[in-house]
This record gives structure tokens, C-alpha cells and sequence, in this order.
């Protein structure tokens, strides 16, 4: 399996929030189809909380074309939500992208409709800081 190039950074960040992660991958089994989830974790908050789950697929937005990165990432999440739907349906996905692809490609008017639209949970990670800044649940 070939990890992001921030994979390490987000599972650091995520840990120094406080999160415990349980798989990195996160193996997915639907319909015959194995699928990897970059990481899953949860949180513990006090009892009337209960315990949070989350699972998260970083994604850089490195390649030629920001618009064809998206639409990688948008086709795993719809398909890693799904799985999720019916396997882990208590876990919470959520796409991560760095500070940067959040401020510029995905304020794009088109590309923030669709976030809406589709419901898509974003973690916003800052790569010099190597912390997370933004949480979008959807």
C-alpha cells in the first residue's frame, strides 16, 4: 500500500490531539472488496460523550492537475463512506488536506458545493506546524 505523503504528519497531529490510533491502515471488507482506510482512531470523552470514532484518508493534492486529485480523493471517500456505512457505521470519516489545498482549492465555489452537497468531513492539517487546524463535519 502506497501511503500519503502526509500520512505520518496526520497520525502525529491526530495523536497529539488526544486521539488514539487503533489502525493505520484501516482494513475495509465489502462486497468482496478489500479496501485501506489511511488511519482510524478514537477519542475518549467523558461518559455522557461516550467514545468517538473516526477514521481519516489523507490525501496531498501533489499531482499536475489539483482538479484530478480531487477527483480521486472524492471517489475513496464516497466508497470508503459507504463500506463504512455498513461495517463501522458508528465510525466517522473525514478527508484530510493540508492547510493550504483548504484555503485555496477548496474555497473554489464548485469544489465547496460539492463538499456541501456530498456531505464531506474535512480535517485541515498544517504542515509546518504539523498540527491539525480545522475539523469540517458534515
Amino acid at each position: 500500500m502506497a501511503r500519503d505523503l502526509f500520512h505520518q504528519l496526520v497520525k502525529d497531529a491526530l495523536e497529539a490531539e488526544g486521539w488514539r490510533v487503533t489502525h493505520d491502515p484501516l482494513v475495509l471488507r465489502a462486497s468482496g472488496l478489500r479496501l485501506e482506510v489511511d488511519l482510524a482512531a478514537e477519542q475518549v470523552f467523558a461518559a455522557e460523550r461516550g467514545t468517538e470514532y473516526i477514521a481519516v484518508e489523507v490525501k496531498s493534492f501533489l499531482g499536475q492537475s489539483k482538479l484530478n486529485d480531487f477527483y480521486t480523493a472524492k471517489g475513496q471517500y464516497d466508497v470508503y463512506r459507504r463500506a463504512l456505512s455498513k461495517g463501522d457505521p458508528l465510525r466517522k470519516l473525514y478527508l484530510a488536506v493540508d492547510t493550504q489545498i483548504f484555503d485555496s482549492f477548496f474555497q473554489k465555489a464548485l469544489i465547496a458545493e460539492m463538499i456541501e452537497a456530498d456531505s464531506i468531513s474535512v480535517l485541515v492539517y498544517d504542515i509546518d506546524t504539523k498540527r491539525i487546524t480545522q475539523w469540517t463535519s458534515r
